[in-house]
């Protein structure tokens, strides 16, 4: 977006506008309406070399403009193909882990597409039908790898067409998890094809194993080791009693934050919480106090996931409750304000939920809660591991810490 001068993440010293790179004029006049003038740091290291065609593996901070970078490659890429308009066939496929970065990043290309591009989402919990009758008119198909494997399986989805591949959060697409699915998308793709991948988190394992499904990969990692966060999160802490019973420790944690939110001030608020029951159930609660909240999980039905995430979207609910499924990827520019229930299972997670908010130099606070003994050991481990600062409070005057610090967010946000 235009520069707002907010933190260093997404501001670089080059007088560069997108308008100075080799984008089409078209790409450019779309950037432009949209709000996109000046690039990223990561956006102005990885695009030049990514519309030369070389295999990139990407990695920056949560919210610095990655999605933008292979969204423009696949725009450049559809533009330059002279085709028969009666007989579009699809050119690139984008694999997300969730079906709600998919229907994100459809959304991001929407923005700065022309009318003769054309771009669909295909995910599970929706009609196969529906999906092939899209891919009779689709340029860039994006979706999750369950889906996109049957439709190539199925032979809806031409493989040999294909000259861009995108894999988004692809350190988790490169897991086990994946590991089959995405195996079988390889097998079917022909091999003069661009492959690109992203993400905030790479484990040093996975970028070695990255290598086999490139010809001859490049590595743009814009990730300071000092500063691995966010720089406009600042982080925080609250350590409560422990409980042998699971069950009584985060009824603890609910009633806390039961007390907190009324006492504080933001704008969007996601709150994580490891199981989807809790999650429900905190939801009703938070409810109960007046706030317009929503919850999402992988558990509940597609039409209900959607519109949890179109409300967020839209500013019709001020909190939304979640599991981790929506902890990577998932673009919400009013959330300046993040709460961990439960500490997530890895430490690689802890810095993607804390990016849902500070988004593309934004201004945000995360808060963890915590109870004595292993959580605690837990947190100090991630703290201690990617060099964090993450400030104590109570309920007593240092809890004001927390309270000031979403003011000055606030403040920054309507001046910024």
């Amino acid at each position: 977006m235009a520069e707002r001068g907010l933190t260093s993440d997404i501001k670089t010293d080059e007088n560069v506008q997108f308008s100075d790179l080799a984008i089409s004029e078209l790409t450019q006049q779309s950037l432009q309406k949209a709000g996109f003038v000046k690039p990223s740091p990561i956006q102005l290291q990885t695009l030049p070399l990514a519309l030369l065609g070389i295999d990139l593996l990407i990695q920056a901070k949560s919210g610095t403009g990655k999605t933008l970078v292979f969204s423009i490659t696949a725009l450049e890429f559809v533009q330059t193909i002279d085709e028969d308009p009666s007989m579009i066939t699809t050119k690139v496929i984008m694999l997300a882990p969730t079906r709600e970065i998919a229907q994100q990043i459809v959304q991001v290309i929407k923005t700065i597409k022309q009318p003769e591009c054309f771009v669909h989402t295909f995910i599970g919990g929706t009609a196969l039908k529906d999906d092939q009758n899209h891919l009779k008119k689709c340029h860039i198909a994006v979706g999750t790898p369950g889906r996109i494997e049957e439709l190539l399986r199925l032979k809806y989805l031409r493989a040999d067409t294909i000259r861009l591949l995108v894999l988004d959060e692809a350190d988790v697409l490169l897991c086990k998890e994946f590991q089959d699915q995405i195996n079988s998308i390889f097998s079917y793709m022909p091999s003069n094809k661009q492959v690109l991948l992203a993400s905030a988190t790479y484990p040093e394992q996975i970028v070695r194993f990255s290598e086999r499904y490139m010809r001859d990969m490049t590595c743009i990692r814009l990730v300071d080791s000092e500063s691995p966060s966010l720089v406009g999160i600042q982080q925080f802490f609250i350590v409560i009693p422990y409980h042998p019973l699971e069950s009584h420790l985060f009824e603890q944690k609910v009633s806390l934050l039961l007390r907190l939110l009324p006492q504080l001030k933001f704008r969007q608020c996601v709150i994580f919480s490891n199981l989807r029951m809790r999650s429900s159930a905190v939801c009703e609660r938070i409810k109960a106090l007046g706030y317009e909240t929503t919850f999402t999980s992988s558990s509940l039905a597609q039409n209900r996931r959607t519109k949890a995430m179109r409300d967020m979207y839209k500013h019709k609910c001020q909190i939304l409750v979640t599991t981790d499924l929506t902890s990577r990827g998932i673009d919400l520019d009013y959330v300046d304000f993040v709460i961990s229930m439960d500490l997530p299972n890895d430490h690689e997670t802890y810095l993607h939920r804390i990016g849902r908010a500070g988004r593309f130099g934004a201004f945000g606070c995360a808060l963890t809660i915590v109870s004595h003994g292993d959580e605690r050991k837990q947190l100090e481990s991630i703290e201690n591991e990617y060099k964090l600062n993450l400030i104590e409070i109570d309920e007593g005057n240092r809890f004001q810490l927390l309270s000031d610090s979403l003011e000055r967010v606030t403040i920054n946000t309507q001046t910024a």
